[in-house]
């Protein structure tokens, strides 16, 4: 009986999903309110019993065809906001440096990749996918940054271009079986590349050094894995129709722009580098695009009588 009565009605899923919004929504500002006033314990104790309450929801609604309701989607990604909550608070009971330490973070999103997984895979959760990638994603920069001690953005760097790599090819992978899924990576992918970028041009405005040099001696191959990227998405976008990798794909593009120009004085300004071949790329491309082109013949039975007409019955 109390199972049944956390199962959401599905007319009724679009107010069971705002209220556990604003239960989350709740929890983070107690959670932040009252980090100090109260124990890691009480933390997690009301974090908990609201991820139990929504997950348990999100696990007992109906599924009413092959992909979830939006209600659905709502309830899964606030039951992974939840369980993040009691996460962070349960790292800090268990003694840990805080939810910053590299040790916390690696088991903290290794287990919130398992939650967003589970709902990826069992309930065919395109919003889960890309939770659990870049949780993963985390996890494992977590995972080199414990185990190795980085402590170089260089290396932060390789380790997400290969993050890059592996969710390129997982999302060619589900394409074609799994649509929402292929897109989810490719969001995944997109978001890797623009956290690559966001090292260079952080460290940038910060006035940084990268590499034992300033951030405006970035190498090439980075920049041009960040226009390529940007590119890229847009094209995915236009291509399959899909929203998401388009904003991905600008925000790749006005990074790269920041980090083509950090540096370059006024008197130092050349149109000699990323400009000059970006005029050739566009000079190229518009010049196939609107090249003449001669009228197609007409077709062969372009002459032949009308047929006559049907018969009233």
């Amino acid at each position: 009986m109390l199972l049944a009565g956390l199962r959401p009605k599905p007319f009724r899923g679009d107010v069971v999903a705002a209220g556990a919004v604003v239960l989350a929504t709740l929890v983070w500002v107690v959670e932040v309110r009252f980090d100090a006033a109260w124990g890691d314990g009480v933390h997690v104790a009301y974090a908990l019993a609201a991820w139990l309450f929504v997950v348990t929801m999100a696990a007992l609604a109906p599924m009413e065809g092959d992909a979830p309701r939006a209600y659905q989607s709502v309830l899964y990604v606030a039951s992974f906001a939840l369980a993040a909550a009691w996460l962070v608070n349960l790292g800090s009971l268990l003694g840990s440096d805080g939810p910053t330490s590299s040790g916390t973070a690696t088991w903290a999103f290794a287990a919130l990749t398992a939650q967003a997984l589970v709902f990826a895979i069992w309930r065919n959760s395109a919003a889960c996918t890309l939770l659990g990638a870049v949780s993963a994603g985390v996890a494992v920069v977590a995972f080199f940054d414990w185990a190795v001690d980085v402590d170089s953005p260089a290396t932060f760097r390789w380790i997400l271009l290969g993050l890059v790599v592996v969710y390129a090819l997982t999302a060619v992978a589900q394409r074609d079986r799994r649509p929402r899924h292929g897109v989810a990576l490719v969001d995944a992918a997109g978001l890797a590349v623009a956290a690559i970028a966001l090292t260079f041009a952080l460290s940038g405005v910060f006035g940084g050094e990268d590499d034992g040099g300033p951030v405006a001696g970035v190498a090439w191959g980075w920049e041009l894995l960040i226009v390529a990227a940007g590119f890229g998405l847009i094209a995915y976008s236009s291509v399959d129709r899909q929203p998401g990798p388009a904003y991905l794909g600008v925000a790749n593009l006005v990074l790269f722009t920041v980090i083509t120009s950090l540096g370059v004085s006024a008197s130092g300004a050349t149109l000699v580098g990323w400009p000059l071949a970006l005029a050739l790329m566009a000079a190229v491309l518009l010049a196939v695009g609107l090249r003449p082109t001669t009228p197609a013949p007409p077709p062969p039975d372009v002459d032949a009588p009308q047929p006559p007409p049907l018969p009233l019955r």
